[in-house]
């Protein structure tokens, strides 16, 4: 199971509410979204979304977790942004002749 993609999954499917929702935030079908989910509730150990036929709702445990999962989400974004930064610009001696 790949860890963070799961994490990116479970919060596409809170703040979409929906599993079909988070497809389209995801570019994953429905059933992979159902399964990185399946994958990462087995993984904890816990239920993070309670699931009826008819909607989703997000479980406490879930509620802790989907807090924690932006944080780590954000951060890993801002680590990228920083070296994508950094390597964009020029760095060295620059010799110039005319």
């Amino acid at each position: 199971m790949d860890t963070l993609q799961a994490m990116k999954t479970f919060t596409a499917v809170v703040e979409a509410g929906s599993f079909v929702g988070a497809m389209g935030l995801t570019s994953l079908s429905k059933a992979a979204v159902s399964r990185h989910i399946g994958e990462l509730e087995q993984h904890l150990g816990t239920r993070l979304i309670q699931r009826t036929t008819r909607r989703l709702s997000i479980t406490s445990e879930g509620q802790i977790y989907y807090q924690r999962a932006k944080e780590i989400l954000a951060a890993i974004e801002q680590a990228e942004a920083e070296v994508g930064f950094s390597s964009q610009q020029a760095q060295g001696a620059l010799r110039v002749t005319a």
